[in-house]
């Protein structure tokens, strides 16, 4: 029934659960120590019925009211009393309570009474003893109704009361929901109860209840064995930290902690129980205008908080700005005593502010009487917040100085701001004679008071800093403390600047927050997480435990102040994080103005025991400090039962290139091989995996690299897929920061290689140091082959900033990997490629046609046309150019660009990707343009081509003229819907490739796999045999050799009945119709089935994305290649699409190689299974029957040909003007000699079959 291991802590935990015997039973505790522990049990009951929602079972009485009061009672004196009740209607209550958040559960409320508002109900809790320092009352209420309602909790001892919370109409206008309401109760050192008073009138609608009342963290201090050397023990055993002696907080419970604090250094503190003290007005506030010391039950509700923090009552006192300041920006200053020259001193308050968030309540240095050169300390938050809060601030200063509390008036009215318990560290040294401040900046440090401690004597001068540590009396400028730089042997001049490894002590590290949940300089081991530090392994670190944090809370860890820093300065820190339920780490940057700014965040829990990351702080001006900031929403859980199985953990801070004259190396000093390590490149902890360091193949078969670039048996940098890897999680690799780019820029280039069914995205960012802004420079999608490829971006960025590669997985077989990174003076060489990434690659639009092209990312802005990203990239940031169409375009309107122009013996062949998507899509033509202007047609295609990136070439003419090359969009008229758009155009010296077959070799010819979430995976191009044992071909069936390539889908990879679609180029109707001949192997257990469709316009926009099937092959056929044909009529244009369905189980591959698109039937001519070794003869003899076949069909061919085309009237040379697509046999027309079907399918118009054309689809196999 019930079972819990491990430690629950100081405390009482319940339990309870319904059973029902059908037999007569006995109950069995059964428990097992370990040594060193202890387990006890208490109020054993058995009830009738089903068990109810548990009460809080504690010392201080909390309550659900499921079941009962829990003790609570109504004490009203007037009509309105406070009743348990549940699914009320109009002035009785709420529908809903807030425990189970339905009509059945129970809550208290007001009954209203007639009118009399000076009688409110009151709800009284029972009496409770002293609590603890951070003892917190949570409860939720229900206020609806404006200008009505009041509800207060008051505190009751002694036959006092205070005030400590309050609300009136309608609980701030949140209407009937419930709130949440928390205030602090503080250390209550007599007994004492708590009332909820609340007056309502009968004749407004509305109701106020309340509902789920719990206290935390009231118990008094656990004594433990011992303490650590950084902690006090009290009198009572305890452990209090020594930052919190004597700052007029009991922390030990029994006020070990606030004795004899003159005797422990610290003697300047004030309370404002009687008198000022030392503090003073200053000359600088507003004229009348005077910090005012106040009692709460004088002050409230009008000038301040009902209460002080010294004595926690109405009767206590504390000072606010007064009441003289009328205007926004108003300002009223109170004056310290003059302060000597002093290092890591910490001045502790409490501050009270409710209200007016446009007020500030700041804590300055000022050095000069003017106050020209305050600089900011800290900051006052202003949420609605009803309790008395803790702050601390510690700072250094080379010459005199005062602390200022300053407040600034903002535009509302009715703020509660005050301070109290004012109190200084032993750290800080006070001038007798409390000297005024000078008018100017002095040249050097006064000199100090003489020196009571048992370091060495002072040799230096004015103006100089002792290396007292160091031996030898060395004395270095006083400027040059704190500088980031350790000037003494030592480097003591450096102690408390920031940099710390926790050993000695916190450095100046502080947490001004109050509670349970603090930061903590922890010892490793002795059951602390993690269980070593990572100094030493055996040393200290600070750690905050959110194991009791039952809410939201947040725990800050400041540094000291820190001097200004360069444009290149990097903090450097290790962290760690248990668990989930330790919340989040972030990490801040405090400004001199008061401002802050998160660098960083992360939440999830650290795999190792302590994970480095390193941060651009970028450059300050003025003084600053870092803030670690440990957040938790406290929603835990059962983890935290355990001792620091919620904790949060940093160690070893450092700052790297901060001094002011640093100067970044040469750009080459941030380039790497990967050879010897990350060089200046390290992992980012914000992200959720890890860049690696892998020599030949990755693990994951199918993906990944089989070697490094730089030798091929070197080292790179990879990002593994595979489990426990999800998908969309990131890896980031970040350089160091990096100066502003001259004129000329640097160009960026490194190798990267995406190969595998599921390939992720792999982007390059820019990071500005001083903004933190971050800019996309370069990205890939997807699957880009099983090779390593080249890419460069330029990079112009005028500011210090950072390079970022990030991966991310798009499954499990998806790993990405890159090498040879490199920062290279200047603009990036010319690519070959214009892929209009970094601009128009000097294409330009001509000046007298109709429209224009538009460079564009993304989605196109009209919807059910263009693409959604680019080609090159494959994804929404990568960049192209495209045709926009609307409804004000006109049928013939044309658009066109101009390429560079080229001189006379460049290309061979033009290849581009093409876009045309839209049921209103006009026409594509591309033409070589001789330096007179005459242009020449080498590729045209019209109407609606698919959402999808398709493949074009054509061969270039030869020229004796420089020439270009222009691309023109023509508009079919008024349409939304007819986008077109081209990327990625190259042009090539060698010769295209055959366009109707392709072997695979060098690329995938004008196959695609289609993406856009249609199928679950990709045909990837590959050589030799699979790595899973007894599935797929050893070698390709071109050469027949391993090292020849064919397609295949990894089978390993996604589930039972995922699909891959392979999509072929749209095809012109022939009037003899189309063969499709490839070659397939299918071998394995469990190969699952191999399709080939035939799909057109039609069909596709009818939702059908395979089309119609023609042939199918299912389950193992051997290990070997076999041919299939497929013959196809079609009377519109379309296209083959080969579609693989994975089987039940990963044990079989399927793989394609020499496919075929030819005119005519599929001739049934004998299967010539690949040779292993050559047969002169066979070889002979074929050849001859083959050619003496050829040349009798040819014959015949061109005999009926020639009839038919003596029949036909004669048809213009432009080729725009054919109405009909000649096939490989067509005669002249004109004198002109038409040429293949790969060469003449680039003009692609639709053929109007004659009427005796079959209508219906065959084939054959």
């Amino acid at each position: 029934m019930f079972r819990r291991n491990g430690s629950s802590g100081h405390r009482w935990k319940s339990f309870s659960q319904s059973f029902e015997p059908s037999k007569p039973f006995q109950l069995l505790i059964e428990a097992q120590t370990n040594r060193g522990g202890f387990i006890a049990i208490d109020d054993i009951s058995l009830t009738s019925g089903p068990c109810q929602v548990n009460e809080t079972i504690s010392a201080f009485a909390g309550c659900t009211f499921e079941n009962h009061m829990c003790g609570w009672e109504d004490v009203s004196v007037g009509q309105g009393q406070w009743e348990r009740g549940r699914n009320a209607t109009g002035n009785a209550g709420p529908s809903l309570d807030h425990t189970l958040g339905t009509a059945l559960g129970w809550y208290v409320a007001v009954t209203p009474d007639n009118g009399d508002r000076l009688s409110p109900a009151a709800l009284r809790s029972p009496i409770m003893k002293q609590a603890g320092v951070a003892c917190t009352l949570r409860f939720y209420y229900n206020m609806d109704g404006e200008d009505m309602d009041e509800l207060k909790v008051v505190l009751g001892e002694n036959s006092r009361t205070t005030v400590l919370w309050w609300q009136s109409g309608g609980g701030g206008g949140g209407g009937d929901v419930w709130q949440r309401g928390e205030v602090s109760l503080g250390r209550r050192r007599h007994r004492f109860t708590v009332f909820f008073e609340a007056a309502r009138a009968f004749n407004r609608p509305g109701h106020i209840a309340v509902d789920d009342v719990n206290f935390t963290g009231c118990q008094l201090p656990e004594p433990q064995p011992t303490c650590p050397e950084d902690m006090l023990t009290c009198s009572n055993n305890a452990c209090v930290e020594k930052n919190r002696v004597c700052d007029f907080a009991d922390d030990c419970g029994d006020w070990t902690d606030e004795h004899n604090c003159e005797q422990q250094g610290v003697t300047e503190r004030c309370s404002f129980e009687r008198g000022l003290c030392s503090w003073a007005e200053s000359h600088l506030s507003e004229p009348g205008a005077r910090w005012t010391r106040r009692k709460g039950q004088d002050a409230w509700p009008a000038d301040g908080p009902p209460r002080d923090h010294t004595l926690n009552n109405a009767a206590g006192h504390y000072i606010t700005p007064g009441t003289q300041l009328t205007g926004r920006g108003q300002m009223v200053e109170s004056l310290s005593k003059t302060l000597l020259p002093s290092t890591n001193c910490t001045i502790r308050f409490f501050y009270y502010g409710l209200q007016d968030a446009t007020g500030k309540l700041l804590a300055c240095s000022r050095t000069l009487h003017s106050g020209k050169d305050d600089a900011v300390l800290w900051r006052g938050t202003h949420a609605n917040d009803y309790n008395w809060q803790r702050a601390h601030v510690t700072f250094s200063s080379p010459v005199k100085c005062k602390i200022v509390f300053r407040y600034e008036r903002g535009t509302g009215d009715g703020a509660h701001v005050a301070l109290d318990d004012v109190s200084f560290s032993k750290e800080c040294a006070f001038d007798p004679h409390d000297g005024p401040l000078p008018n100017t900046s002095p040249t050097s440090a006064p000199p100090t008071a003489p020196a009571t401690s048992s370091a060495p004597p002072d040799p230096c001068q004015d103006g100089e800093f002792f290396c007292w540590r160091s031996a030898g009396g060395t004395c270095i400028l006083s400027t040059l403390k704190c500088d980031y730089r350790a000037d003494c042997p030592r480097g003591e001049d450096e102690d408390g600047c920031g940099p710390c490894t926790f050993e000695r002590d916190r450095c100046g590290w502080t947490d001004p927050g109050q509670g349970q949940r603090r930061w903590r300089r922890r010892k490793a081991g002795g059951g602390a997480r993690p269980p070593v530090d990572h100094t030493a392994r055996t040393g200290f670190y600070m750690s905050v435990n959110s194991s009791q944090a039952w809410a939201p809370s947040e725990a800050r860890l400041q540094s000291p102040r820190l001097p200004p820093s360069s444009p290149y300065c990097q903090i450097l820190f290790h962290f760690h994080i248990s668990a989930e339920c330790a919340g989040s780490l972030r990490v801040l940057t405090w400004r001199a103005d008061g401002s802050e700014a998160i660098l960083w965040s992360r939440s999830r829990k650290t795999v190792s025991h302590w994970t480095p990351e390193s941060l651009p702080l970028g450059p300050h001006l003025q003084p600053y400090e870092v803030v670690f900031s440990s957040w938790n929403n406290g929603s835990q859980g059962d983890a935290a039962s355990a001792t620091d199985a919620c904790a949060v953990a940093v160690d070893d801070v450092s700052f790297h290139n901060c001094d002011q004259s640093f100067h970044p190396p040469a750009l080459a000093a941030f380039s790497c091989t990967f050879e010897d390590g990350p060089c200046v490149w390290t992992q980012a902890a914000d992200d959720q995996l890890d860049w690696l360091s892998g020599s030949g193949p990755t693990d994951t078969p199918h993906t990944g690299p089989a070697g490094d670039h730089t030798t091929g048996k070197g080292k790179y940098m990879y990002m593994e897929s595979s489990l426990p890897s999800a998908k969309r999680e990131v890896a980031q690799l970040k350089s160091a920061l990096l100066p502003p780019a001259l004129q000329q820029g640097y160009c960026l280039m490194f190798w990267y290689h995406m190969f595998g069914a599921t390939v992720g995205s792999l982007r390059v960012f820019l990071l500005t140091a001083e903004s933190m802004e971050k800019t996309l420079v370069w990205q890939k999608s997807g699957n880009q082959g099983d090779r390593w490829r080249p890419a460069q971006s330029h990079v112009t960025l005028p500011r210090v900033h950072q390079v970022i590669v990030e991966a991310s997985v798009g499954g499990e077989a998806g790993d990405i990997a890159v090498d040879d990174i490199s920062l290279v003076p200047g603009a990036c060489p010319a690519s070959e490629v214009c892929d209009f990434e970094e601009g128009s690659c000097n294409w330009q639009q001509q000046s007298d046609d109709d429209a224009d092209w538009t460079r564009a990312s993304g989605a196109t802005p009209n919807p059910n046309t263009g693409p959604d990203s680019d080609h090159t990239s494959n994804t929404p940031g990568g960049h192209y150019y495209y045709l926009p169409s609307s409804s004000q375009d006109i049928a013939g309107q044309t658009a066109a660009m101009l390429s560079p122009a080229y001189p006379p013996g460049k290309g061979a062949c033009v290849q581009l990707w093409y876009h045309m998507h839209g049921r209103g899509v006009g026409t594509l033509n591309v033409y070589q343009q001789s330096e007179d202007g005459q242009r020449a047609l080498i590729f045209s295609q019209a109407g609606n081509q698919r959402s999808l990136w398709r493949f074009a070439q054509a061969a270039l003419l030869p020229r004796v003229q420089p020439y270009r090359l222009v691309v023109e969009g023509v508009k079919a008229g008024p349409t939304l819907e007819g986008d077109v758009a081209f990327d990625d155009i190259h042009v090539s010296d060698a010769k295209c490739p055959p366009h109707d077959a392709c072997d695979f070799e060098l690329n995938m010819c004008g196959w695609s796999n289609v993406g856009g979430g249609v199928d679950e995976d990709d045909w990837l191009r590959g050589s030799g045999a699979s790595p899973t044992p007894n599935t797929g071909p050893g070698v390709d069936h071109t050469t027949n050799m391993p090292h020849g390539y064919y397609l295949f889908v990894d089978s390993s990879v996604g589930e039972w009945g995922d699909t891959s679609f392979l999509v072929g180029d749209m095809l012109q109707p022939a009037t003899r119709g189309h063969c499709l001949r490839f070659w397939y192997h299918m071998f394995g257990p469990d190969v699952g089935t191999l399709r080939v469709y035939v799909n057109d316009r039609k069909t596709y926009d009818s939702g059908n994305k395979e089309g119609v099937q023609k042939w199918d092959a299912i389950g193992n056929k051997g290990d070997k290649w076999l041919r299939a044909s497929v013959f196809v009529e079609h009377d519109h244009a379309f296209w083959f699409v080969f579609v693989y369905q994975k089987g039940e189980i990963a044990g079989g591959d399927v793989a394609l190689d020499d496919i075929t698109i030819f005119h005519g039937p599929c001739h049934a001519n004998p299967i010539v299974e690949p040779a292993d070794k050559p047969d002169m003869l066979s070889i002979g003899l074929a050849v001859g029957l083959t050619l003496f076949a050829g040349v009798v069909i040819f014959i015949f061919l061109i005999r009926l040909r020639w009839k038919n085309c003596a029949k036909s009237s004669a048809t213009s040379n432009d080729v725009r003007s054919q109405n009909s697509a000649f096939d490989l046999y067509d005669c002249k027309i004109d004198g002109t000699e038409h040429g293949s079907v790969s060469h003449m399918s680039f003009f692609n118009k639709l053929y109007k079959g004659s009427s005796s054309q079959s209508a219906t689809d065959s084939t054959s196999a």
